[in-house]
């Protein structure tokens, strides 16, 4: 989709973080913006400063694990923007409990929302992309759908995550010659609130809160390559994925400090064909 100007973006999530980063770089291509979010507040923030650059906007109020709710998602935009072009599923979260201590509401709630999200974004949009031959699917996964991070209490993240990065490679393959595009972000570390949406789990009031994340970061500070990186901001990555829209790029990759952890997992499996062969 090399052409984006008058046409309109969904971005799921959109009330923060990534989300709105995507939102206001789409606006900035002269696109109209729909956002959704389980946050009606910060939605609605965002629209408002969509508005502010002259285009239109709408705030829904969605739940991505509800396909009702993404399909009203859909609805909305149809009947007030004219429809979707690019649709990006991104609403996500974490549980930072340690494996062992993974609850049953903690697996269901990340795979609710981080991989059936994704799924009912695609069940309620993909159809009305293909009808009309264009149009561009915006996945957000991680590096964690790509190398398991060296982090304890994300177990269930990087399945999600990992299944994010499968749907997207196969929908990219199957719709390639019918003018509809698929991405999958896979971002390191990003300066969002991701590790406070525990406030938004149908179980919050039982769950403790999580840690502060630290200020800042020592001046001396290297993460390990297996980590995310460095974090950025969300504008950056937002601006990667309009680029990748435009050329259709099937990888959106943030963090070129993470190529050696994903190398060594590929060069593992490589030699496992090798001692299969032998």
């Amino acid at each position: 989709m090399q052409e984006l100007n008058g046409k309109v973006a969904v971005v799921t999530g959109g009330g923060s973080g990534i989300g709105r980063a995507m939102a206001l770089a789409f606006a900035d291509e002269g696109m109209d913006i729909a956002i959704g979010d389980i946050e009606s507040g910060p939605a609605e923030a965002v629209a408002e400063e969509v508005r502010a650059k002259g285009r239109r906007a709408i705030a829904v109020t969605c739940d991505v694990t509800d396909i009702a709710s993404v399909r009203a998602l859909a609805a909305r935009t149809k009947a007030e923007l004219g429809g979707a072009h690019v649709v990006c599923n991104n609403a996500g979260v974490v549980a930072n409990n340690p494996s062992a201590q993974m609850s049953d509401t903690d697996w269901s709630w990340v795979l609710g929302v981080d991989l059936e999200g994704v799924v009912n974004g695609i069940q309620a949009f993909l159809p009305g992309l293909v009808e009309q031959g264009d149009g561009h699917v915006v996945n957000t996964s991680s590096i964690a759908g790509l190398i398991p991070l060296a982090a304890p209490g994300i177990i269930s993240y990087t399945a999600a995550k990992y299944g994010v990065v499968g749907i997207t490679e196969t929908l990219h393959g199957e719709l390639e010659g019918m003018g509809v595009g698929a991405s999958v972000l896979c971002p390191g570390l990003v300066n969002t609130r991701i590790g406070e949406s525990g406030r938004n789990r149908p179980d919050a009031d039982a769950v403790p809160p999580p840690p502060p994340p630290p200020t800042e970061l020592p001046p001396d500070f290297e993460p390990p390559s297996n980590q995310g990186g460095v974090p950025i901001e969300p504008e950056v990555v937002a601006q990667q994925v309009v680029e990748a829209v435009k050329g259709n790029d099937l990888y959106i990759l943030t963090h070129p400090e993470t190529r050696g952890a994903v190398e060594a997992r590929f060069a593992a499996i490589m030699e496992a064909y090798d001692r299969a062969e032998a």
